[in-house]
Formats: C-alpha cells, sequence, structure tokens
C-alpha cells in the first residue's frame, strides 16, 4: 500500500549497553520475511526466527517483546521504503493511485501472511497492542485528510468529508478485496471503489 510503516522501536523500552548491530536487525527482518512466505505465521516463532538469522532468542527478545511485533515490524517497518500518498494536485488521480497502491500492498506475501496472522493474534490477545501500527495509521490518516483539505479548497469534494471514515472505507475496502474476497481484479476494485467514493463526496454542482 503506498501505505503504512515508520518507526520499528516505537513503545519498545530503550535497549541498554552496546548500540545494536543494524547488521543483526537487518538479518532478523529478512529471515522473519523468509519464514512468513515459506512456511505461514503460525508455523513462525522465535526460535525459527533466531535460527534462520543465525542469532539466539535473547537477541531477538532484546529487540521485540514477541512474535507479533517481530512479524509487524519486518511486514510493515523501516525496510519496507514505503513513500507517502501520491500528490499531483488532482484528487481523483491521487485517489486512484492510492487505491491502486493498497490492493497491491495487501497482496504481497509477506504482508498478506503478517496481516492475518496478527489479526488473528489481537483476536487470541485481547492486550496486544502494537504501537507502530497506531504511528503508521496516523500518518497516512493525516496525508489523506491532507489530499482532502486541497481537494475542497479547489472545490472538487465537499468540505464536511470526514477523511477518518474515507480512511477506514478505503482501507477497509482494499484490504478485504485484496485478501478476502479476491474475486475482483485489481482494475475492477480500483475502478468501483473510486467511482463511489468520487460520488460521495463530490460537491452538489459536480454532482
Amino acid at each position: 500500500m503506498t501505505a503504512p510503516h515508520r518507526d520499528a522501536t516505537a513503545g519498545l523500552e530503550p535497549v541498554r549497553g552496546r548500540p545494536r548491530d543494524p547488521r543483526t536487525d537487518s538479518a532478523i527482518m529478512a529471515a522473519t520475511r523468509r519464514l512468513l512466505t515459506d512456511v505461514g505465521y503460525d508455523q513462525v516463532s522465535m526460535e525459527s526466527i533466531a535460527r534462520a538469522a543465525g542469532v539466539s532468542r535473547p537477541t531477538i527478545y532484546r529487540r521485540w517483546p514477541s512474535k507479533a511485533h517481530v512479524v509487524f515490524d519486518a511486514a510493515f517497518g523501516t525496510d519496507s521504503g514505503t513513500t507517502g500518498l501520491p500528490r499531483s494536485g488532482d484528487f481523483e488521480t491521487d485517489l486512484r493511485e492510492f487505491v491502486r497502491g493498497a490492493v497491491a500492498f495487501w497482496r504481497e506475501p509477506v504482508v498478506e501472511a503478517a496481516t492475518l496472522g496478527i489479526l488473528a493474534e489481537r483476536r487470541r490477545d485481547s492486550e496486544l497492542h502494537i504501537r507502530t501500527q497506531q504511528l503508521l495509521d496516523d500518518k497516512i490518516r493525516a496525508e489523506l485528510a491532507d489530499l482532502v483539505r486541497i481537494a475542497a479548497a479547489q472545490g472538487v469534494v465537499r468540505a464536511d468529508v470526514d477523511t477518518d471514515t474515507l480512511f477506514n472505507v478505503l482501507v477497509g475496502t482494499t484490504f478485504y478485496g485484496a485478501l478476502v474476497d479476491g474475486r475482483a481484479d485489481t482494475d475492477h476494485l480500483v475502478d468501483t471503489l473510486c467511482s463511489l467514493i468520487m460520488h460521495g463526496t463530490q460537491t452538489p454542482e459536480k454532482e
């Protein structure tokens, strides 16, 4: 997804002692991504990650408190090379690129395995909270709100568009279409969703 992802250590206690070796972090992230695509979330463990990365389990636990945190950062963290929302100056063009990027993002094998696994784990453990996810959501929400604000100033969309709801619709629908329903191809999903969004947000004179 032209999506998500930022601080891989947000919400964790600072580690005392020697500075973290970025090569070790990279090895752990790469091993986790390989395991997610090879065996799936349920079969991934801290032990298997450590073995695949050539490190000890304590080395991983000094960086992440649980498997879910490791997996989250491996799929959605700083290594993903994520960029911000598209900014062409045309709201409909940018909306279409956002939706297309979101569908492609959800369909990445590592992202798919991580997302479905973490969602299942959060159902089993109501206390599980990954602060990086909130940071990720907040940044994309803010960028989307800025796109809507600019479009409203241009008279393209209504000024009263609820951007939080719009964000939930875009992310939720692309997630469902890509990972749950899976029937619509990308072009059809992009066309249908963007048409609905444009119709629902346009100013009256544009309808």
